[in-house]
């Protein structure tokens, strides 16, 4: 159970530190125009949804492996592709151009910024196969058993991981505001992407070995 815990703050820490995704754009932009009041409570809100969508992920597979054994080798074949296919994404990544810094953000109240953070996620199913495809990749190390009753304690560390992230990415826009270049997060994204290509190969190695 701890393990999962850790795991799963682990999970939702990392796996939310590309700025690729639009909560974290959304984040980021919020920050820069000193705004981190909202950007919180965007991420809160990103984190409610993709805490929910890892908590059916881990409870639909960890079911499904229960009943059906044989499911377990096509589940690490699909996760090692779908993280093959997340990688090469983020390495042919290409930035967007967004507004200039200097503009600032209309101001949106506490509400329509938590329920704001949580649609943006929450209309984007893709996280359910994302998270499905992790939890394979996952379980196929040996690290974590997924069960039934690790499923909540999972998805609450998700959420704790994944709001801690964007804290902490607050924390770097208010104290090195102006050092940041497009060039270094554009590299940051697409190392990302090769960490991604390079874990799907180990997973799909092992796979198709046993």
């Amino acid at each position: 159970m701890i393990v999962a815990v850790l795991v799963g703050f682990a999970f939702g820490f990392i796996g939310s530190m590309p700025v690729a995704g639009p909560i974290a754009l959304l984040v980021l932009r919020l920050g820069l125009n000193h705004d981190a009041r909202h950007a919180r409570y965007v991420a809160i809100g990103g984190a409610v949804a993709e805490g929910l969508y890892s908590l059916a992920a881990f409870w639909g597979l960890s079911t499904v492996l229960d009943r059906h054994p044989r499911v377990l080798p096509a589940s690490r074949l699909v996760g090692a592709v779908l993280c093959l296919v997340l990688g090469i994404v983020l390495l042919l990544h290409r930035p967007k151009p967004g507004p200039p810094p200097g503009q600032p953000e209309r101001r949106k109240g506490t509400k329509r910024s938590l329920l704001g953070g949580f649609l943006l996620t929450a209309l984007n199913p893709t996280l359910l196969v994302t998270w499905t495809a992790a939890l394979a990749a996952l379980h196929a190390t040996g690290l974590v058993t997924l069960s039934p009753e690790r499923a909540v304690p999972f998805a609450l560390a998700v959420f704790v991981g994944i709001v801690a992230w964007f804290s902490t990415l607050l924390w770097l826009v208010r104290r090195f505001k102006g050092r940041w270049s497009p060039a270094s997060v554009e590299w940051f994204i697409k190392g990302m992407g090769a960490v991604l290509v390079g874990a799907a190969g180990v997973v799909l190695l092992r796979a198709l070995i046993g």
